[in-house]
């Protein structure tokens, strides 16, 4: 497999949304995200890991309260996993 094969992942929204979230929730989505494209790269689909959305997204819980959604882009080079969309719990951290 080469390197252009294995799964990664990425924000796919400004940087400065990025840092405007907490480092608990930015920790946790790292966490997570990096846990679904170790399994990606296993062999399991990312487009069936998490709860489905009402379209083609999967939403995934964090343990702070707050959940985030990705897009599985399997035919871009490298196979990325998107993360559109962060939404941080409803209390502050």
């Amino acid at each position: 497999m080469s390197f252009d094969d294995l799964w990664v992942w990425e924000y796919v929204f400004h940087a400065e949304d990025e840092i405007s979230y907490s480092r608990l929730v930015r920790d946790e989505v790292k966490d997570i995200a990096d846990q679904l494209v170790e399994m990606a790269n296993l062999g399991i689909d990312p487009a069936e890991l998490g709860e489905p959305t009402s379209g083609t997204a999967r939403r995934h819980d964090l343990p702070c309260g707050g959940w985030f959604t990705t897009q599985s882009l399997p035919y871009s080079r490298p196979p990325l996993l998107a993360v559109v969309e962060v939404v941080p719990p409803f209390h502050p951290l």
